[in-house]
């Protein structure tokens, strides 16, 4: 019987993505991390650590068939889920919903600096231009959960069908 991620916490021998988010998450959000892991898992897709062995390994790059779908990190008392790093999302338009559309539309990553980048400027995502953007994460989903969280679940789904098309 293969074991939930969300089942290990109590485990003396525990994945080491599952022991860096303890020491940055608790309850809800802790729970929300690992049913995010779960999902991935139950579909097939793989994650490897972002960071530097001699760094932390917070970070995890999720990747279905050589191809990184989203990236997902435990960081100080939150984390978050992010797509669309270096990918063009207007090649995901053909697959969108109405919802999925203005979800991805509402979610885009405006609020610079993001520690990382210093942005891009005049972007035209699905039909809609932004003064500037996040470089680093076009969408970011801080704490997702309940709604915020199957969407991501759904972005997911939608990323891998794109690969496969």
């Amino acid at each position: 019987m293969e074991v939930k991620f969300s089942e290990v916490l109590n485990m003396a021998d525990k994945p080491r993505f599952i022991v860096e988010a303890e020491k940055f998450l608790a309850g809800e959000k802790l729970a929300n991390y690992l049913g995010f892991s779960d999902f991935l898992k139950d579909n097939k897709s793989s994650k490897s650590a972002t960071s530097q062995p001699t760094s932390h390994y917070s970070g995890w790059s999720v990747r279905y068939k050589k191809r990184t779908i989203c990236h997902f990190r435990a960081w100080h008392d939150f984390w978050y889920v992010s797509f669309f790093k270096n990918v063009d999302v207007n090649l995901y338009e053909p697959f969108l919903t109405a919802e999925m559309r203005s979800f991805i539309l509402d979610n885009i990553a405006t609020e610079l600096p993001c520690g990382g980048c210093s942005g891009n400027s005049d972007r035209v995502i699905l039909g809609r231009k932004f003064d500037i953007v996040c470089g680093c994460h076009l969408l970011r989903l801080n704490n997702p959960s309940g709604e915020m969280l199957e969407r991501a679940k759904e972005l997911v789904l939608l990323t891998k069908a794109v690969v496969e098309s």
